[in-house]
C-alpha cells in the first residue's frame, strides 16, 4: 500500500536542506546552528524534535483496509508497518537519543508544529519502530525529486485469508484525514500494488532508460555517418 501525492514539491532547495542529520542520529546538538529554521524552537525557546520543514510536513493520514467476508461482516486486512524502510536508513542514518526510556530521551523538546503527537509516540506498540527510527518517518525524510511521487505506507501480512494475497471481493478504506492538500492545490491517492524481486511496479525508470538508450544509439549512427562522409582521403607521398 502506497500513498501518492501530487503537486508537492519536496525538491525545493530550502526544503531539502531543512533538517539536522546530527539530531536524527540521536546526538545532542544545538539546532539553532542547523538549517532547520524556522522550525527550530517554539517562541518559549523549547527545541523542536525532529526539527526542520521536512519533518514538520510529514504525511500523517491514517489508512486502514477492510475486507468484506459477506454483505454485513468486514474484517481488517493485516498490514505491516515495520520493515518498510531501507536497512541503511533504519540502522545507520537514524538513531534515537540514548536514555533509559524513549520519553525521557526526548525530555526538554517538543513536537513539530504540524504534528499531533511527539516523536516518542509515533508507534507505542513497537519500540523498534518508534521515535526517529519509525518507518513512516524515515520514508518521508527521503525526499522525492519530482512533485508527484508515492511512498510505501504498509505491506500485506500474508496470514489467514490473505496468505496468497488479497482475495477478490469488496474492500473499504477507512482514512483519517490529517494531511491537507488544498493549500498547495495538490491531490492524494492510495495505491495498491504488487512488488517483485526487482522492486515495485513503476514504469518510469524503464521508459527513461529505453528512451535514453535509443537516443544514444541514434546519435551514434548519426555521428558515424557524418564521420564517414567527411573523412578525408589519406594521401601518401613518395620520396
Amino acid at each position: 500500500m502506497y500513498y501518492r501525492l501530487q503537486n508537492f514539491y519536496q525538491n525545493h532547495r530550502r526544503y531539502v536542506l531543512s533538517r539536522s542529520d546530527a539530531q536524527l542520529l540521536g546526538q545532542d546538538v544545538n539546532i539553532q546552528n542547523s538549517n532547520c529554521e524556522p522550525f527550530t524552537t517554539y517562541p518559549n525557546g523549547t527545541p523542536v524534535a525532529p526539527c526542520g520543514a521536512i519533518a514538520n510536513s510529514m504525511f500523517n493520514d491514517s489508512i486502514q483496509l477492510f475486507y468484506y467476508l459477506n454483505s454485513s461482516t468486514a474484517i481488517e486486512v493485516p498490514l505491516l508497518k515495520n520493515g518498510n524502510s531501507w536497512w541503511s536508513d533504519k540502522n545507520v542514518k537514524f538513531r534515537n537519543p540514548t536514555s533509559y526510556n524513549l520519553s525521557s530521551a526526548f525530555a526538554g523538546t517538543t513536537r513539530p508544529p504540524y504534528w499531533q503527537k511527539p516523536a516518542y509516540l509515533l508507534d507505542e506498540e513497537d519500540e523498534r519502530n518508534n521515535g526517529y527510527i519509525n518507518d513512516d518517518f524515515i520514508i518521508w525524510m527521503r525526499v522525492s525529486a519530482f512533485p508527484t511521487f508515492r511512498n510505501l505506507y504498509r505491506r500485506l501480512s500474508h496470514t489467514n485469508q490473505f496468505a496468497d494475497g488479497l482475495p477478490a471481493g469488496n474492500y473499504t478504506f477507512h482514512i483519517t484525514y490529517n494531511f491537507p492538500v488544498t493549500k498547495f492545490k495538490g491531490q492524494k491517492q492510495v495505491v495498491l500494488s504488487t512488488i517483485t524481486w526487482s522492486g515495485g511496479s513503476n514504469l518510469f525508470l524503464g521508459i527513461a532508460y529505453t528512451v535514453s538508450g535509443a537516443v544514444i544509439v541514434l546519435a551514434g549512427f548519426i555521428i558515424t555517418a557524418i564521420h564517414l562522409k567527411l573523412r578525408k582521403k589519406k594521401t601518401y607521398f613518395q620520396r
